[in-house]
């Protein structure tokens, strides 16, 4: 993940200007030396709310979230692959998707999305 600065992750009222944030994201040394860069902007018991931005072709090989996941794409373009299924998602899409199930995402150009992954039910 990326950013040197201190935030707090659980504050009750939080907002950000994505645009900024994906900027700062593509400015930082992890997005000049990786396929990708990451920072958490919210993480509390319940959620945790991730912006990625990936170059283009970069893949993130398959993985699951523990709890269900809603993905929403603010740049670009990706491939999203589940459950024998693939949706292509381009700026404005959104995706949900249901908890610990095995997901590949492909970025067809560069792109960036926000992350939501929520804790599941205990």
């Amino acid at each position: 993940m990326v950013d040197s600065e201190q935030r707090s992750l659980d504050l009750p009222l939080v907002s950000f200007a994505t645009e900024q944030e994906i900027a700062k994201l593509k400015a930082s040394e992890q997005w000049r030396r990786e396929s990708r860069a990451a920072i958490t902007l919210v993480k509390t018991q319940a959620v945790t709310i991730v912006l990625l931005a990936l170059h283009a072709g970069a893949v993130m090989k398959e993985h699951h979230a523990e709890g269900p996941i809603t993905v929403a794409v603010l740049e670009g373009a990706i491939r999203f692959k589940a459950s024998g299924e693939e949706r292509l998602l381009h700026r404005g899409g959104l995706l949900a998707l249901g908890h610990a199930i095995q997901h590949e995402v492909e970025a067809l150009e560069e792109s960036a999305f926000v992350l939501t992954v929520n804790q599941p039910a205990k």
